[in-house]
C-alpha cells in the first residue's frame, strides 16, 4: 500500500504543471528542431493581441476604407491601404509561423481558415496593386476596377466575420 501511495505521489509530482513544457521550452524545442532563430519579441500573448487588434481595429479600418474611400481614381489612398494590408499579412504570417512551430496551432481557427484569410487578403492586395499600376478590366465583362476590388474586400470581410462569429460563440472574442 505504501508503494502505491509513493508511486501516486511521484506520478503527481512529475505530472504537475511545473514539469510541463511552457512557452520558453516550446520556443527552444522549435528553434532546435527546425534550426531557426525565433524572434524574441514574439510570444503566444503577442500573437493573440495581434489577432485581436486585427479583428477589431484593423477590420473596422478596412471596412471604412471600402465603404467611404474606395475609388481607383485616387492612387494615394490605394497605395496606403495596400501597404496597410501587406503589413498585416506580414505580422499575421509571422505569428502563424511562430504558433505552428511552438505547437500552438494557427493564428486563426485552423489551418483552412488561416489559409483562406491570407488568400483573401492577398487577393485584395493584388487587385489594389493592379489598379495602382493602371490595369484595365474590360476583359472581365466590362466590370470597373472599383466593383472588382469591392468584391475582393467583401470576400475578405465574409471570411473574417464568420471567424469572428465563431470566436464569439466560443467566448474567445469580445467586442467593445
Amino acid at each position: 500500500m505504501n508503494k502505491l501511495i509513493g508511486f501516486i505521489g511521484i506520478a503527481l509530482f512529475f505530472g504537475s504543471p511545473a514539469f510541463a513544457c511552457d512557452e520558453a521550452c516550446q520556443r527552444e524545442r522549435a528553434s532546435a528542431e527546425h534550426n531557426v532563430e525565433l524572434p524574441s519579441y514574439l510570444s503566444w500573448q503577442v500573437c493573440e493581441d495581434t489577432k485581436q487588434t486585427f479583428m477589431r481595429n484593423d477590420l473596422r479600418s478596412l471596412e471604412n476604407y471600402r465603404q467611404t474611400r474606395l475609388d481607383t481614381q485616387y492612387k494615394g489612398p490605394m497605395r496606403n491601404i495596400k501597404s496597410f494590408i501587406e503589413q498585416r499579412i506580414q505580422w499575421l504570417e509571422e505569428c502563424d509561423n511562430y504558433l505552428k512551430l511552438t505547437n500552438r496551432g494557427h493564428i486563426f481557427k485552423d489551418e483552412a481558415t488561416t489559409r483562406s484569410v491570407f488568400a483573401a487578403m492577398e487577393g485584395v492586395r493584388r487587385e489594389l496593386d493592379r489598379a495602382i499600376q493602371g490595369a484595365t478590366y474590360l476583359a472581365s465583362g466590362n466590370e470597373d476596377a472599383n466593383a472588382l476590388i469591392a468584391g475582393r474586400f467583401d470576400s475578405l470581410f465574409k471570411i473574417l466575420h464568420d471567424h469572428r462569429d465563431y470566436m464569439m460563440l466560443r467566448g474567445q472574442f469580445v467586442t467593445n
